[in-house]
């Protein structure tokens, strides 16, 4: 339990995000907008996307009950426009120009990137709810990108050498814990949100395995699928292939297995689940500590396939 919330949020602004303004229309057609920096891609086949909005927001609803939203990437020079979008209880579009893109959210012109997209999925994470949407329309200009760091707005700089910390240079104390036991103890939180909902839509591990396994390259047969399965030391019984095909999740064409329309869906649902504990984890770490540790993994996985 976090007691002191101020030196927590003080943390999370140690992570340097982009910012955006995500807008919508609610019901009776008004224009919706506001400031957030909460974004990032889930996947590019489909080409999903997600970003989080507190359970206290006003406009909760009005996204919740919208079938698109559009997500802005701000530029260098719109600082003026994110503080506007951030403000409550003003006219946000006030002297805009507003038309509606392909996917029937409001324009923001001027913008580094531009996500039209068409609601597909509400997830709940602790105090916000993230939605994920299928981008139908986008646009990108070769222009800097607003940054936000530490509770300031900031510019993308080219060619800065990255500094480590002196206790970096420094041996810790690795001999105080057992790497397997921690390892172990990661994993588990990492997939307690993802277990939980392949729970919920009624999939056993082994078929969640299948799953994603077909996620990494479709098309496969069936023993390759079996191999790839492996490589995260998972056994797959051939009846968690038999029983995602009766149930119209994956099938087979000749010798290759694919996801069918249901499979996608829910391969990208679970994964915009995962990705919401990655956003959290690259929240809790520095940019280097999250190199670190992509690192080190990928030597542990290394050492793992040797031995195999």
């Amino acid at each position: 339990m976090i007691d002191n919330k101020q030196a927590f949020r003080s943390a999370l602004g140690r992570f340097v995000t982009g910012v955006t303004i995500v807008t919508t229309r609610d019901e009776e057609g008004k224009a919706i907008g506001l400031t957030a920096n909460s974004f990032n891609s889930v996947s590019l086949d489909p080409p999903l996307v997600l970003w989080s909005l507190a359970l206290t927001s006003p406009n909760l609803l009005a996204f919740r009950n919208s079938r698109a939203w559009a997500v802005h990437v701000l530029a260098a020079d719109q600082e003026d426009l994110s503080n506007r979008f951030a403000t409550r209880g003003i006219d946000k579009f006030e002297g805009l120009s507003i038309d509606d893109g392909p996917e029937g959210a409001p324009l923001i012109p001027g913008c580094a990137a531009r996500f039209g997209c068409r609601s597909t999925f509400e997830y709940e994470g602790g105090d916000h709810a993230i939605f994920v949407g299928e981008v139908v329309d986008f646009i990108d200009r070769d222009i800097k990108p607003l940054v936000f760091h530490g509770g300031k707005y900031g510019g993308v700089f080219q060619g800065a050498k990255e500094t480590r910390p002196a206790e970096l240079v420094h041996e810790g104390e690795f001999g105080r814990y057992f790497i397997g036991h921690l390892l172990n103890r990661a994993y588990q939180t990492a997939f307690v949100d993802v277990r939980r909902e392949y729970r919920a839509r009624g999939l056993r591990s082994s078929e969640y395995s299948v799953i994603v396994a077909l996620g990494l390259g479709d098309g496969c047969p069936r023993a390759e699928l079996i191999r790839r399965a492996a490589n995260g030391a998972v056994d797959l019984p051939d009846a968690a292939i038999d029983g995602l095909i009766a149930r119209g999740v994956i099938t087979g064409a000749g010798d290759a297995l694919h996801l069918t329309g249901e499979g996608r869906k829910i391969l990208a649902e679970l994964m915009a689940v995962a990705q919401s504990f990655q956003l959290q984890l690259e929240s809790m770490l520095a940019p280097y500590e999250l190199s670190q540790l992509t690192s080190l993994l990928g030597k542990l996985c290394s050492v793992g396939e040797d031995a195999g």
